[in-house]
């Protein structure tokens, strides 16, 4: 078997050459395509985080998974934690060689010194969850 096969008969894909010890039989596009996924995942569920509650004027039944992913949301903001889409993006592009996020995250990384200075990002994080408690406050009222 040459170099540049793998077990499967995948072409560029040698099993120890691509990915983590042992191999992966993939090659990097589909790294970057899962990097690409999560990247779309995220952008859609921080949207709905914090317009949804808007959404849920004209669809009652979408407050329930609003309300689920602002808690989500504010879970973040508040622990700082490492977001589960952002391991994946992460995954996605290490192994298609892509340099990772940036340290604090998805919202760092694509949105901070793009859509608004890195020193405000406070500032815009308690307008977004002014948005959403504005929301409710709106469904509630209607």
């Amino acid at each position: 078997m040459s170099s540049a096969q793998c077990s499967w008969g995948v072409p560029g894909t040698a099993r120890g050459r691509v990915g983590a010890p042992g191999g992966w039989p993939f090659t990097p596009g589909v790294h970057r395509l899962a990097a690409a996924v999560a990247l779309a995942t995220h952008v859609v569920f921080v949207a709905f985080t914090v317009l949804g509650g808007f959404l849920a004027w004209l669809l009652p039944w979408v407050l329930v998974p609003h309300v689920a992913s602002a808690l989500w949301g504010a879970r973040m903001l508040a622990w700082r934690r490492t977001c589960p889409l952002s391991v994946a993006e992460n995954w996605g592009r290490e192994r298609a060689g892509l340099p990772r996020l940036h340290e604090r995250g998805f919202l760092a990384h694509y949105f901070e010194d793009r859509l608004y200075p890195a020193a405000c990002a406070r500032r815009v994080e308690i307008l977004a969850s002014s948005l959403v408690l504005g929301s409710w406050l709106g469904f509630a009222v209607r």
